[in-house]
């Protein structure tokens, strides 16, 4: 049987429907794969895009699609997104990095649940913003 997802709203919640389900429920899933990490870094850890979080942000959204059809998986796929930024980031850049998500699954008729956006002093690189964790199942 195929992967089933059904998204519920939160009734006492604002509507993030265009970025994100409050609650998915999955049914029938065979595979579960978690990419942890990702960063707008290249191969040697070059930090693409220093200082600006929006196209840091941008630049791993492009970098998704292909890593995770590596692992034989697409966007599609995504079931959750768990957000880690660093306190660099200035709040007013939250809506702007969240309307590059919201872009990002635009056509995704059920959207991926949202983790946690935990807020750090640093990252794993230099110059490192964000960073995010997708929750893939099939």
């Amino acid at each position: 049987m195929a992967l089933q997802k059904t998204a519920y709203p939160y009734a006492k919640g604002p509507d993030f429907s265009r970025l994100f389900s409050w609650g998915i429920n999955l049914k029938n899933v065979s595979d579960l794969y978690l990419a942890s990490g990702i960063g707008a870094h290249d191969a040697f850890g070059v930090i693409q895009h220093p200082g600006d979080a929006v196209a840091q942000t941008r630049y791993i959204l492009q970098q998704v699609p292909g890593f995770l059809a590596e692992a034989g998986f697409a966007v599609a796929d995504i079931v959750r997104i768990e957000y880690t930024f660093t306190r660099e980031v200035p709040r007013d850049s939250f809506d702007a990095i969240f309307a590059v998500i919201a872009e990002f699954l635009a056509t995704e008729a059920t959207k991926p649940t949202a983790g946690t956006l935990r807020v750090v002093e640093a990252l794993a690189f230099d110059h490192q913003l964000v960073e995010y964790e997708f929750w893939c199942a099939r």
